[in-house]
């Protein structure tokens, strides 16, 4: 039996496909359901240093800044699966998205990641390569991975 279920999102429609999936589950299981996304930083650019977003706007931690914009569209996520009686909590991190999805995993003790994957192929599997079969590989829990079906 699962009780806490993380969810990795991207924002992309494999992960809308995941978090449905998961949902379903957790209603199953009576299980919370962490969402989180992992914002990066561009390459070079340290977490501490100080950017401002807009020309007028006072500076703030690259951290700060990469995380800001995605906060709203998280909670607007996770407010809509509390609406199905479901717990719910949703995080914003910084940093490598494996790195960040396991250590996630371990501090939130999860049961089961359930995540989606893009199904990359060829070239660009192999210059891309894949979070959610890094994930596989270094989890310290069972982890379901979806692809989104294609519209037919």
């Amino acid at each position: 039996m699962w009780k806490t279920i993380l969810v990795p999102h991207d924002f992309s429609a494999h992960a809308n496909h995941a978090a449905a999936l998961a949902r379903d589950v957790a209603k199953r299981h009576g299980a919370r359901l962490v969402l989180v996304h992992v914002a990066e930083l561009p390459p070079g650019l340290d977490p501490d240093a100080m950017v401002a977003s807009a020309p007028d706007a006072a500076p703030r931690p690259a951290r700060e800044v990469v995380a800001s914009g995605s906060v709203a569209h998280l909670d607007d996520l996770a407010a809509r699966l509390r609406k199905e009686q479901l717990e719910v909590d949703a995080e914003v991190v910084v940093g490598s998205p494996v790195d960040e999805i396991i250590a996630t995993a371990r501090r939130v003790k999860a049961d089961l990641i359930v995540m989606g994957t893009q199904g990359r192929t060829g070239v660009a599997h192999l210059l891309v390569g894949s979070v959610a079969e890094r994930v596989v590989r270094s989890s310290p829990v069972p982890v379901l991975t979806l692809r989104a079906l294609e519209p037919s």
